[in-house]
């Protein structure tokens, strides 16, 4: 359920944040797993809902729902890239050190401009050329929007997608 459907006040926010020196890293389905185990965790304490969510070899692409009081949502992210690196650290043939680039791009999303972030994050595998067409990129909320009936049978996106700044 998410907080439209239990009225409660929210605010929409996309971010992105991308792995150190664009290291591919999360290419790896172990790192994605542990990425997810991450905010879990994190969600326990400080919840939010996904509204979507595409993971790339190095960047996150996501569209959350979180409480409207919430005055700055980059205490999750960093908890979750926290996690992340505890817990991934020493894991052969990934860059010693850090694993994240410093800091999140983010911002609010205004009311009549969430559906376009939402086909904005999932045409990003295409853009990038890691995909042919958004429903065959793995990790990618894609499926679970189009089950929702937010898309149709292939993808149907006439308009065009503005480039996300790296």
């Amino acid at each position: 359920m998410d907080m439209e459907e239990q009225n409660l006040p929210h605010r929409r926010v996309y971010f992105v944040f991308y792995t150190y020196r664009r290291h591919p890293w999360l290419a790896r389905p172990e790192a994605v797993q542990r990425l997810r185990t991450a905010f879990r965790e994190v969600a326990r304490r400080r919840p939010w809902v996904w509204d979507g969510a595409v993971i790339l070899p190095d960047a996150v692409h996501g569209l959350w729902s979180i409480p409207a009081q919430d005055p700055d949502p980059r205490g999750r992210w960093q908890a979750a890239k926290a996690h992340c690196t505890r817990h991934l650290r020493n894991w052969p043939g990934l860059p010693q050190g850090r694993l994240w680039q410093r800091g999140v791009e983010w911002h609010d999303v205004a009311a009549g401009e969430w559906r376009h972030y939402l086909d904005m994050l999932h045409w990003e595998p295409v853009r990038r050329g890691l995909a042919a067409r958004p429903e065959c990129w793995r990790y990618s909320s894609y499926r679970r929007c189009q089950a929702a009936g937010l898309y149709g049978q292939p993808w149907e996106q006439a308009r065009s997608l503005p480039e996300i700044s790296p």
